[in-house]
This record gives structure tokens, C-alpha cells and sequence, in this order.
């Protein structure tokens, strides 16, 4: 019997230690690609802006595009790997991914790039549930944990590399580059998935459900249409505003419930009836919205209000990765001897304490601080993950793991998209507010003014000085967004943490 197959005795056993070992280190460099991509990307947008000539909103479907794909086509994974097996499709994906890869960096304008990076996501979309599901099968019940906890690792070594390699390389040579580097990792991992991964049998699929898979398309597309230019469009005094929200709303109401009632969902709402997989869905959704936050967030506050060149920003945002790294490798092995709430809570405090730290940032804040609150956030973020995953399949039966895989990736691509969408939505209005009240008061009717010595490049009274002081203005308001992002995204955490009041899973003995 294949070791990949979900029967009770293989799911008990496993691979022999020598092979998990192999099968772990095997799905490694695809997850890492993804990764890269992904970190080297955020780092890359600043450029990218330049280089098309748009704003944060328009650029920000650079990534939103990725991520919507991820959400609509990771549930199709599931479908497909139970009729052509984990193995053969892994190599499918990983070669997609590369070859939409080389078709970003070709791109000469901002709509190809979109287009192409929704392709790349749509072939990414089969790297999480996949390698969720080999991990799984290859690892006993009792290791599950700690085997996450070196795919975190692993993984996590994305995010100090990707900020780091996309930085220099878009600094020395250009953006492109960066897509550019995932032709030996995708040649690497479809290679050793080749060589090291057991051949799967098929399980027998189910009837794809097709209904389903484009009503979500639809509700998805919508809400991110909806959440992305609403800022942009004075949100519901606009009247396609008010179709977005009303095709969302329809379409999401259709699908939930077409998944209830029909007997072979795209999404099988099913695992929802247990209660340790919900819970670990819900911190997820979380992580992503924190992890993808970071993404929209951090590299432009470095390049455009600190003036960092990309390079000092890419190294500076490693940092999170180095922390992640760290973290995600102690969870492994504490996961095996605590309740996972406990360790979540300990991470959960850490990145609270790193937003609130970001959300006291002053424009004239050392890199030191910024560090030390980047890199207290990825331990966070890595002593949260390892534990979560472990909560939401430890009591999960095996016949469901490809369906609860499948929603989970949906759910972690669902929240970066929304996450990224909604806070720099409140970006946007934050800095449209704070502008209006700090312009209010530039006026030569204003005494402070009269009685204040200015430089000559703000005299109010020349055209130069006024378009020199509303520039100044403009930073200053967008600076005062970014801070409104970092203290919401610290409420948001601080509010997550009643949640775990509701685990009642027992301390696990090694």
C-alpha cells in the first residue's frame, strides 16, 4: 500500500525515518520559490511604481492578483490530486509556476504583469495543500508537529533570502530579475520531487464540481474589486461600488449555499464541525492578514518615507525571516510537550508588542528599531504557525485531510488578499483625512506662520514654496497612515486572543 494513501494503518506509520527525512527535504525548494517570489516582490513594488508610472492602489494588484488566483484555484487541487496522484501533479505545478514566471519578467506594462502573475498564482495555489497533504501522509500522528515545524523553517529561510536577493537585484539590475530566479529552484524541486517522492496512487476523484468553483471565483473577484477601489471611488456613493457589493454579496450567499446542500461541494464546509479545525482555520486567516500586511506595508514606509535604497530595506525585512526561522524550529520540538494555545498565545503577545512598537515609529526612527520590531514580529509569526497547523489536523480525520488542506489554503489566500486590500483602503483614507487637516492650517491666515522663520523653499506667499510645502504635507499625511495600519493591525491581534479560551485540547506528552 502507498505510503501517500489515506488508509488508517499508513497514516499511523508513515515513511521510514530515513525516507521522511528525504520527502521533507524534497518539497522544500518549491515552497521556498513561492516564497521568494512572493517576499522579493514586496520589496520590488516601490520600483515597480516607478517603472509603470502608478499609484500604491494600482500596484498593489501586482500582488492582489496572485492572491485572488491562489484562493479561487487551491480547492481545484484537491479535486485533482485524488485523480492524478500528489506526485505527478506537484511537477505540473512547479513547472507552471516558472513558466508564468518568465512571462512576468518579459511584461511591459502593468496590466500583462497582472494577467500573468494571476496564471503564477493559479499554479502556486497547489504548493500549500499539496506539500500539507505529503507531509501528512509521510509523518506518524505523534510527529506531525515537529515535522511542520521544520517545513516552517524551511520555508521561513524564503523570507530572508527573498527580501534580500529581490533587493539587490532590483537594485543592481531590475525588477524582472527577480522572477527571473525561479527557473533553477522550480529545475531543483521538480528534480527532486522527481527522484525522492513515492509514487501515489490515484484515490479515485470526485465529480468536480464546477458550479461551485465559479460562483466563488465570482464572490472573490468582487470583494477584492470592491475592497481595492472603493477608497479610490468614494466607496458607496459610487454606483459600481454599490454592483461590487452587491454581486459579492449575492455570489458568496449562492456559494455557501450551494457547498451545504450539494453532496459533492468544491469546498466541503463539512470540516467546519470540528472544532479544533475551525479554531486553527480562524488563527490562520489571522497570520496571513498580519504576514501579507507586512508585504503591502513595510517596504514602502522604508523606501518612500525613510528614504532606504531597496537593498538596506530587503536586509532589514530578512530580519522577520531570521526570527520566523528561529521560532518556527523551538515551536517544533515545545509543540510536542504544550498545548499549542499556549504557545500561541506567547507568539500572538510577540507580534502585538512588534505593531504597537511599528505603530510608535517617528520619521526620523533608526534602523535599529525597526529591526528589532521586524524581527520580534517573525518570531512571532513562527512561534504562531507551527502550533496553529498542528491544532487544526490534530484531531482531524484522515479521509478529511484533502478537503480541510483545501480550505485552508483557501482561507490563507483569501486573507492576504482582503488583508492587503483593506489596509491600504485605510491607508489611503487615513492619509485623505490627515492631508485635509494639516493643509487646513498652511494659510497666511494663519499667526503661527507669521511668527514662524521658514525656509525660503516654503515661502507661502511663491508658487514654488506652496508646491514645496503641500509635498511635504503629503508625506507627512501618508506617514500618519501607515501608523493608523500598524494600530489596527495591533487591536486585531489583541482581539484574536479570546479565541484560544475555546481550546480545550490537553497538554500532548512527547
Amino acid at each position: 500500500m502507498s505510503a501517500l494513501s489515506p488508509e488508517k494503518e499508513s497514516e499511523e506509520e508513515g515513511l521510514p525515518p530515513r525516507q521522511r527525512i528525504l520527502v521533507a527535504l524534497a518539497v522544500l525548494p518549491a515552497g521556498a520559490m513561492q516564497g521568494m517570489d512572493t517576499f522579493a516582490t514586496g520589496v520590488a513594488i516601490p520600483r515597480m511604481m516607478g517603472s509603470f508610472s502608478v499609484t500604491l492602489v494600482e500596484i498593489s494588484w501586482v500582488l492582489i492578483s496572485y492572491l485572488v488566483a491562489s484562493a479561487m484555484f487551491t480547492p481545484f487541487y484537491a479535486w485533482l490530486s485524488r485523480r492524478v496522484g500528489c506526485k505527478n501533479l506537484f511537477i505540473a505545478v512547479a513547472f507552471g509556476f516558472v513558466c508564468f514566471s518568465i512571462l512576468v519578467a518579459q511584461s511591459d506594462s502593468l496590466i500583462e504583469v497582472v494577467v500573468f502573475r494571476f496564471f503564477q498564482g493559479a499554479c502556486g495555489a497547489g504548493f500549500n495543500p499539496l506539500t500539507i497533504q505529503i507531509i501528512l501522509a509521510a509523518f506518524p500522528r505523534k510527529l506531525h508537529g515537529i515535522a511542520f515545524g521544520w517545513l516552517q523553517m524551511g520555508r521561513n529561510s524564503s523570507i530572508v533570502i527573498g527580501p534580500i536577493v529581490g533587493g539587490l537585484l532590483t537594485e543592481l539590475f531590475d525588477w524582472r530579475f527577480i522572477y527571473l530566479m525561479n527557473i533553477p529552484l522550480g529545475l531543483l524541486g521538480s528534480f527532486l520531487i522527481w527522484r525522492l517522492l513515492p509514487k501515489d496512487k490515484p484515490q479515485g476523484a470526485k465529480a468536480f464540481d464546477f458550479f461551485g468553483f465559479v460562483t466563488l471565483s465570482i464572490a472573490l473577484c468582487a470583494t477584492q474589486l470592491l475592497l481595492s477601489q472603493g477608497g479610490k471611488m468614494d466607496w458607496f456613493n459610487s454606483n459600481l461600488i454599490v454592483i461590487y457589493a452587491f454581486v459579492a454579496a449575492c455570489f458568496t450567499y449562492v456559494f455557501l449555499f450551494h457547498a451545504l446542500t450539494c453532496r459533492q461541494p468544491y469546498l466541503n464546509l463539512r470540516v467546519f464541525k470540528n472544532r479544533e479545525f475551525l479554531i486553527g482555520m480562524i488563527l490562520v486567516v489571522f497570520t496571513q492578514f498580519m504576514i501579507y500586511g507586512y508585504i503591502g506595508l513595510l517596504p514602502p514606509i522604508l523606501q518612500d518615507q525613510l528614504g532606504m535604497p531597496v537593498y538596506e530595506a530587503g536586509f532589514i525585512i530578512a530580519y522577520r525571516g531570521i526570527g520566523s526561522m528561529l521560532a518556527s524550529f523551538i515551536a517544533g520540538f515545545l509543540v510536542l510537550r504544550y498545548s499549542p494555545k499556549y504557545l500561541i498565545i506567547l507568539g500572538m503577545l510577540g507580534i502585538a508588542f512588534s505593531t504597537w512598537s511599528l505603530a510608535e515609529l517617528a520619521p526620523n526612527a533608526t534602523a535599529m528599531h525597526i529591526i528589532l520590531a521586524v524581527f520580534l514580529q517573525g518570531f512571532g509569526l513562527g512561534f504562531v504557525k507551527t502550533p496553529i497547523l498542528s491544532l487544526t489536523f490534530m484531531t482531524l480525520e484522515s479521509s478529511m485531510r484533502p478537503d480541510g488542506t483545501s480550505i485552508l489554503s483557501t482561507a490563507q489566500r483569501i486573507a492576504s488578499g482582503i488583508g492587503i486590500s483593506v489596509l491600504i483602503a485605510i491607508l489611503v483614507s487615513s492619509t485623505q483625512r490627515a492631508r485635509s487637516n494639516l493643509a487646513q492650517n498652511v494659510s497666511e491666515y494663519n499667526e503661527r506662520f507669521q511668527h514662524l522663520i521658514l525656509p525660503e523653499k516654503w515661502d507661502i506667499e511663491s508658487l514654488s514654496g506652496v508646491m514645496a510645502l503641500d509635498k511635504l504635507i503629503e508625506k507627512q499625511a501618508e506617514f500618519m497612515g501607515y501608523i493608523i495600519d500598524f494600530q489596527l493591525m495591533t487591536l486585531v491581534t489583541v482581539l484574536m486572543l479570546p479565541l484560544l479560551l475555546l481550546v480545550r485540547i490537553k497538554r500532548v506528552n512527547a
